[in-house]
């Protein structure tokens, strides 16, 4: 992955430069409304006379990284915003500082200390972004539930309206509102300022236009002051009854107000206690920047490499710490919406940040003059355009029980505070994933030997025996991350379902190939198994078991042992096979010496014709990992295994060479290819100890079709039964993994 800064030298092509120039212009002014209003939330109250420069700060923070996006974004329409999480939460910490600090954070050390922590909130964002970015984690973000982020989001939402409220009529949504209300000026006042929400929602929803918010700000404005004319109140009567910020005329502008500042105003103390806060914006951030470029990627045609774009904004963001700037993010709405009114270059959010420094070179001139109408009225406008979104729009195909969490992450912002909501909402992210998980059964399968077999090949009369017996073993293909309540059902599935202690079991094969992994609870219920089966007198056997889980099993003893050895197997088969001939040993131990003419007498029931085939076929001596034929070769025949057993193997360009049958006295080799239409072999047959074969050779098998068409048919009959019975087991064990 590229690290280095790499700007665009595409995408500032314009299909139309008068779309792209005036939709910059007017989402400028938009965005300069939204900073008024995002600073009014950050230092409302007591700190409002610090105004100025947090709209200078916020406009020139939004115009950087704006500009930065803008020229390095793979995507030529990529805009940006400032976080309004981060914003709420600021706007908690400065009102936790007001009470803290007292009168100290009304002045230049309250002022020194929050733009630390503003910076700081910031840096945390840029190395948060830059990580995931950079080591491709961006996965990882989407473990977060859905619901849990609907519930984060719906509580901005409750902090907005509530600073909403608090700019209308000075008071917090509290018991103490109930009071204020009480008063006819500030219940009119109130709803004089939803009423201007009421305006600006409806100029945005209804004209859906680039200019309709700033038009209708406008607008707003004008009628404010004429109001303010017929009844001929000045400016000062304006500030003394609240309906303009009280800005002193000796703070010196937003420079005079740096001037001022110094690092040993800094309250490193209370610095200190806000981490976990700081640490929430990044967190926070981090969830609404993944869902955004996601989001954004979907939107359009052109692909985005998400990890990039959010190592890039990590180092954007650099820039809002340097002038101690909230961080910012994607705005989706913004990007998709301006492309749909004719936006096609990346000079659109270039001139857009243009607009934002150059309202930052006048905002200190236009702060006294703008009415708290305006601004309270934007706050309450985007507090809506949350909960709409976060409890109507994005949840209307919620569960009872997903829309019951939002509503418990809100309550709890509401009734306690927005970090213990923070709280909550992680935990309750916990809970709801361990309650899913958990449903999913972790055992994937289950099944017995009488359906599932090895790719062993063996003789009629012990497949009979398997078919009859096959129930006393059983196999369960286990999978996902095994913990405690996952594993428990395993146990008792074994213990209830399979009835291990009332059954006449002899064997239980736990496979582990479709499992990520387990902790400490899942290895105690392992033991727990085995402690049962070997009461029962039960083998537990596993396989596809990873070389640390190996390690782990036979540390805690949870395994069965043969002689001494682990009974571990590297795939299912080799574990199956083991099973096959612990029942063959029980229930057919002559099997083992029957002659190449016993197996031929149950197949024919004739002995004239065991006998001619007998004459027919020359006997074959192979050593061990002697091959009889190769993959490829050309077909000279079918063998029947007398002695010893042999496995085919083919060859894959992947995984090398693999097993897919092992031979045992009786079976039947390499009759595929003589029925194919190049007649050649398959597939690999390897003697795995010293074997005994007998041949017949296509030229003898030719003969024979001649010369005896009855004892023909008798052979072809036996290759034909042979694949079926081998389709029928292959069918039949397919089946049952696709269950």
């Amino acid at each position: 992955m590229e690290s280095s800064l790499k700007l665009r030298k595409t995408g500032y092509k314009s299909k139309s430069l008068f779309a792209d120039v005036s939709l910059g212009v007017f989402d400028g002014l938009d965005n300069a409304l939204w900073c008024y209003a995002f600073a009014t939330v950050i230092f409302a109250g007591a700190m409002a006379h610090f105004l100025p420069l947090l709209i200078v700060i916020l406009l020139c923070g939004w115009a950087m990284l704006g500009i930065y996006v803008a020229v390095t974004s793979d995507k030529s329409l990529h805009i940006v915003s400032l976080d309004e999480q981060a914003v709420v939460i600021l706007a908690s910490i400065a009102g936790l500082m007001v009470t803290t600090m007292g009168e100290q954070a009304v002045n230049e050390n309250g002022l020194a200390t929050m733009l630390v922590i503003m910076s700081l909130s910031s840096l945390g964002v840029a190395f948060f972004f830059w990580a995931v970015g950079h080591y491709g984690l961006t996965r990882l973000l989407e473990l977060m539930p859905y619901p849990v982020i609907c519930g984060f989001m719906a509580g901005i939402g409750w902090l907005l309206l509530e600073a909403g409220v608090g700019i209308a009529v000075d008071e917090t949504v509290s018991l103490g509102l109930i009071e204020a209300l009480r008063q006819p000026e500030n219940l009119s006042r109130l709803l004089l300022f939803i009423a201007g929400a009421i305006v600006l929602l409806v100029a945005v929803t209804s004209i859906r236009r680039a200019w309709a918010l700033p038009v209708a700000s406008i607008g707003l404005v004008i009628a404010f002051y004429a109001a303010a004319t017929v009844k001929g109140q000045g400016m000062q009567e304006l500030i003394s009854q609240g309906w303009l910020f009280d800005i002193p005329a000796d703070t010196g502008g937003a420079l005079g107000l740096v001037k001022s500042l110094s690092w040993s105003q800094v309250d490193t103390a209370f610095v200190l206690s806000v981490v976990p806060q700081i640490l929430t914006i990044a967190f926070l951030a981090l969830l609404t920047q993944s869902m955004s470029l996601s989001a954004l990627m979907a939107a359009g045609s052109h692909d985005l490499d998400t990890s990039r774009e959010m190592e890039d904004m990590g180092k954007g963001i650099v820039l809002n710490a340097v002038i101690a700037s909230p961080p910012g993010s994607t705005d989706v709405i913004a990007s998709t919406l301006y492309e749909e009114f004719g936006a096609s270059s990346r000079w659109m959010p270039i001139i857009s940040s243009l607009v934002c420094v150059v309202m930052a070179v006048f905002g200190s001139y236009i702060i006294p003059w703008m009415p708290k109408l305006l601004v309270g009225a934007t706050v309450f406008l985007f507090a809506y355009q949350l909960f709409y979104e976060w409890m109507y729009e994005n949840v209307r195909g919620f569960q009872p029980i997903d829309f019951a969490i939002v509503l418990i992450i809100l309550g709890t912002v509401i009734f306690v505070g927005f970090m213990p909501g923070i709280a909550v909402g992680v935990l309750l992210a916990l809970l709801l994933f361990v309650l899913r998980y958990s449903m999913i059964s972790a055992i994937q399968g289950q099944y017995s030997l009488a359906g599932y077999r090895s790719s062993v090949e063996r003789s009629q009369s012990s497949n009979k025996v398997l078919d009859q017996h096959g129930g006393e073993c059983l196999v369960y293909t286990l999978r996902g991350f095994l913990f405690f309540g996952t594993a428990n059902a395993i146990l008792d599935t074994i213990r209830d379902d399979a009835k291990v202690r009332s059954s006449n079991y002899r064997g239980i094969l736990l496979d582990l190939k479709r499992v990520t992994g387990m902790d400490i609870s899942a290895l105690n219920t392992f033991v727990q198994i085995k402690t049962l089966c070997e009461i029962s007198g039960v083998q537990l056997m596993y396989s596809g078991v990873s070389m640390e889980t190996r390690n782990s099993l036979l540390m805690m003893d949870a395994v069965s042992r043969d002689q001494g050895e682990p009974l571990i197997f590297p795939e299912a088969d080799y574990a199956v096979e083991y099973m096959e001939d612990v029942l063959l040993s029980v229930y057919d131990g002559g099997a083992l010496e029957k002659s190449v003419r016993d197996h031929l007498l149950q197949i024919f029931d004739d002995p004239e014709k065991v006998d001619i085939l007998m004459e027919a076929m020359v006997k074959v001596e192979v050593d061990e990992r002697e091959k009889l034929f190769e993959q490829g070769d050309e077909d000279t025949g079918l063998y029947i295994l007398d002695r010893g057993t042999m496995t085919a193997l083919i060859s894959t360009e992947q995984d090398g060479w693999k097993r897919v049958k092992k031979f045992r006295p009786g079976s039947l080799i390499g009759e595929m290819s003589a029925y194919t239409p190049d007649h050649l072999r398959t597939a690999s047959v390897v003697a795995n100890e010293p074997s005994v074969l007998y041949h017949l050779t296509s030229e003898r098998l030719a003969e024979l079709d001649t010369g005896n068409l009855m004892l023909s048919a008798s052979i072809h009959e036996l290759v034909a039964r042979t694949l079926g019975n081998r389709i029928t087991y292959m069918n039949r064990r397919l089946f049952l993994e696709l269950k």
